[in-house]
């Protein structure tokens, strides 16, 4: 009987604060595909990738020509001469390796003129979505493409409440801390 009132409890809460409360949801995906300023960035960021994808080209071109040129006259060079070459074609392929990394790497060209590029109008959307949130007094904003929150009034923040239950029921780090004498 006691497990039956709670729940009853429990779902008139949630009604309560359903009815209270807005949560609603966007499309991050459909309001970035709709995007003129996105459209205008990826097409920037295209160019400048073919660019960058030309100066690899051109490196392996020169590759060609001097891997063509060293074994037409591999046998006919000295040692100190096809020794000459091969460091040539080490140092070109050395370079084409650094200017992939430049590029494509983790911090590379790419990522960053994306981040230049798409963080403006990120940070355009993100004001949007706070800006509707407050003046329609939406409580909860999620994006339904990514199951991020874009906006939630912080009296929704049951974090700390969650932190503390979990401690009662399994300890904390600073439980285990006090333990150890840290």
């Amino acid at each position: 009987m006691r497990k039956y009132l709670s729940a009853l409890i429990a779902l008139s809460a949630f009604a309560l604060f359903a009815e209270s409360e807005q949560i609603v949801y966007y499309d991050s995906d459909r309001v970035l595909d709709q995007n003129k300023d996105i459209q205008e960035a990826q097409t920037t960021l295209d160019g400048e990738i073919s660019a960058w994808e030309a100066e690899i080209e051109e490196i392996d071109r020169d590759i060609q020509l001097l891997s063509s040129e060293y074994e037409e006259k591999k046998l006919i060079l000295l040692p100190s001469g096809q020794q000459a070459l091969e460091q040539q074609l080490e140092e070109l392929k050395s370079l084409k390796k650094v200017k992939i990394k430049e590029i494509y790497g983790e911090n590379g060209r790419i990522s960053q003129r994306n981040k230049e590029l798409i963080e403006p109008i990120m940070n355009k959307l993100q004001t949007v979505i706070e800006k509707l949130a407050i003046e329609q007094n939406y409580s909860l904003v999620l994006d339904a493409a990514t199951g991020v929150i874009g906006y939630a009034k912080p009296k929704l923040d049951i974090t700390d409440e969650i932190i503390e239950e979990m401690g009662k029921t399994f300890g904390t780090v600073e439980d285990d801390n006090n333990i150890r004498g840290k």
